[in-house]
């Protein structure tokens, strides 16, 4: 294909058709290799999760950290205890409480 003949308009539109057909090939060649991974992993008695060291983990999942702590004036404010001190953790403190005062 001589492309050097195209419009500016045509060249766009070829630029669109090839960027959409590009993610098309894109997906396709990795579900090719995603088979051939799972195929050779299979055939060694291995998953590929286990072979990347990725068996049950959590991925993209935070843990949930129980709270420690309530603000006496408001008991719908807690902290954990990790990470910064909230603004109610150091009133409280300044008004001469203590964190096992605070703790739930």
């Amino acid at each position: 294909m001589d492309i050097s003949t195209l419009s500016y308009q045509e060249l766009s539109a070829l630029r669109g058709q090839l960027d959409k057909e590009l993610i098309v090939r894109k997906e396709q060649e990795k579900q090719r290799i995603l088979a051939q991974l799972n195929s050779a992993a299979a055939a060694s008695g291995f998953t590929v999760a286990e072979l990347l060291g990725q068996a049950g983990k959590q991925t993209g999942k935070k843990n949930v950290v129980k709270a420690k702590f309530a603000n006496p004036k408001n008991a719908s404010d807690t902290w954990s205890g990790r990470g910064r001190k909230p603004l109610w953790v150091h009133e409280a403190l300044a008004a001469g409480a203590t964190l096992e005062s605070l703790a739930i």
